[in-house]
């Protein structure tokens, strides 16, 4: 008895004849003569079916081309393609390199089909995108699509979507499972259709602040999840008044590496002096034109001990465009106190409001704070500029988690004595996802406590590809880990996101000022105009 059979050849089906072991077994008892006359027999059959197989295989099917998605669900998808042959088969995996012709025994694999039309289904739920790729067959000969194609599974629609406002602004919340973002859609009529405007987030924060508000007006909103570009059905309809006014607010945040770092090889070069390196942070700061900068590893000092500090020759190099907050004691008094962490602040558009300070994060490390006033409208907010712990592994993850817990506990508790202006945070917070940081332990703690990241909520993102901490390297990484963080609560709007560096081809241009780049946020926070 002969059967037919499908087996795997580097990765390709083939229809093979193969032989039961029984009957191979009963053939092996018998005479040489018996066994000719078997593989005559066989032979026979071969010639029967080769006319067949011949034509099957006589010419090769058309590239798919034109691949694209007509239909996706949580757990399926299906793509169509211009081809012409016997049958189709869709390959897909969340690894692209399992796509490879010699590794597709690796991916998941569709039916046979009859039509270039194939859909995939009981695929598991990820926000990994998943990759694809449509081979189209002519018996045994086979064409691939020449590119793979991608899309991400159809989220969940958000759920618990209500609308805020009130003295603290107006934002958006909802619940929402593992997304790679959201699309908060704005209108001013409840049918969606009138002064629409579409803002789109990315992460997992779970509230959303628009900006551009008039107060007064009526507001509409709808939230879709997104995995990938695959978006979710819409959300219910909400509404809020919006109920305050909105001051614009430019925010950096800079680590200016400590004089102690000079002369020291990183990153393929050696850490120019702090003479050199001093004139590249003021022009950073110069050009950016924020209205307050955190300022990280500022304490060191420049020459004589007790003589100036590096925050004393930033202040000194920006001119009288910046003031420095008076956030601890400075060498000039007795019992003075370095803490690394400073504030400055333009002094022609903010003026501080009562007494600065920092506060004690545990293990040496310190956020400084200091509530301003803009000089023109009166709008307050507490500005709050921290230097989370350095080392990495999970341990100390979780350690920064807790560095974050305190500050904004001590934060919040202060904030109530000031009459619960807006708190924004900046600074060096050394977290992000990555072979060096199992978790983001500052991000797991702001997310749940409606503190966003400025970079995920932003509407535009500026040299977002390269790092932070650019390691000293004369071209400088592109693994968009993130450790230098803008942070707002929910009523404190985002426009934009920038890193600034100054580049060539790539590499960095003249001193490399320090191993972070200077982040700048732009900001809209809510306040109520004195009458």
């Amino acid at each position: 008895m002969i059967t037919r059979t499908t087996v795997q050849q580097h990765g390709h089906d083939a229809d093979e004849l193969v032989m039961p072991t029984s009957r191979a077994a009963v053939l092996s008892g018998r005479s040489t003569r018996t066994l000719a006359g078997g593989v005559a027999v066989l032979a026979g059959l071969a010639c029967v079916l080769t006319p067949v197989t011949a034509s099957a295989r006589s010419s090769a099917p058309a590239t798919p081309t034109g691949l694209h998605v007509v239909r996706v669900s949580p757990t399926s998808f299906t793509v169509t393609a211009n081809a012409a042959a016997r049958h189709y088969r869709l390959y897909a995996s969340t690894v692209k390199g399992d796509l490879a012709t010699d590794r597709l025994s690796s991916a998941l694999k569709s039916r046979r089909t009859r039509k270039p039309t194939i859909t995939l289904h009981h695929l598991p739920y990820s926000t990994s995108p998943y990759y694809y790729r449509i081979v189209a067959m002519n018996g045994s000969k086979r064409r691939y699509s020449a590119t793979a194609g991608v899309v991400g599974l159809k989220p969940a629609t958000p759920a618990n979507v209500v609308a805020h406002s009130g003295s603290s602004g107006t934002s958006i919340s909802w619940t929402a499972d593992d997304v790679t973002g959201f699309t908060i859609t704005q209108a001013t009529d409840p049918a969606m259709t009138r002064n629409l405007h579409t803002y789109t987030t990315s992460g997992e924060d779970q509230e959303f602040t628009p900006y551009g508000l008039t107060e007064g007006t009526t507001y509409y909103f709808q939230v879709r999840a997104l995995n990938n570009s695959t978006a979710s059905d819409p959300s219910p309809v909400v509404s809020a008044v919006a109920q305050t006014m909105e001051q614009p607010l430019s925010v950096m945040t800079y680590n200016v590496l400590e004089i102690t770092g000079d002369g020291r090889s990183e990153g393929g070069n050696t850490v120019a002096p702090w003479s050199q390196r001093r004139v590249g942070v003021a022009n950073f700061i110069n050009s950016a034109a924020p209205d307050v900068v955190s300022i990280q590893e500022g304490a060191a000092w420049v020459g004589a001990v007790k003589g100036p500090r590096q925050i004393d020759d930033i202040e000194s190099e920006v001119g009288r465009t910046y003031s420095l907050a008076a956030t601890e004691i400075p060498p000039s008094q007795p019992h003075y106190f370095r803490t690394g962490v400073y504030i400055l602040y333009k002094t022609a558009a903010y003026a501080p409001v009562g007494a600065g300070g920092h506060w004690a994060l545990g293990e040496n490390r310190f956020a400084a704070y200091q509530e301003l006033e803009n000089r023109t409208t009166g709008a307050k907010f507490l500005f709050v500029a921290p230097h989370l712990r350095v080392q990495n592994g999970r341990d100390n993850d979780l350690r920064r988690e807790a560095e974050t817990k305190a500050m904004v506990t001590q934060a919040t508790a202060f904030d109530a004595t000031i009459n619960g202006v807006p708190v924004v945070y900046a600074g060096d917070f050394n977290s992000d996802v990555s072979t060096a940081h199992p978790i983001n332990g500052p991000t797991a703690y702001m997310l749940p406590s409606n503190i966003d990241d400025a970079f995920d909520v932003a509407q535009s993102r500026t040299n977002a590809q390269y790092d932070t901490a650019n390691q000293y390297m004369t071209r400088p990484p592109t693994s968009a880990e993130r450790i230098d963080y803008v942070f707002a609560p929910a009523g404190v709007a985002v426009s934009s996101w920038t890193q600034l560096l100054n580049l060539s081809h790539g590499e960095f241009t003249g001193v490399i000022p320090s191993d972070h780049n200077p982040v700048v946020a732009n900001l809209e926070f809510p306040y109520q105009p004195v009458s």
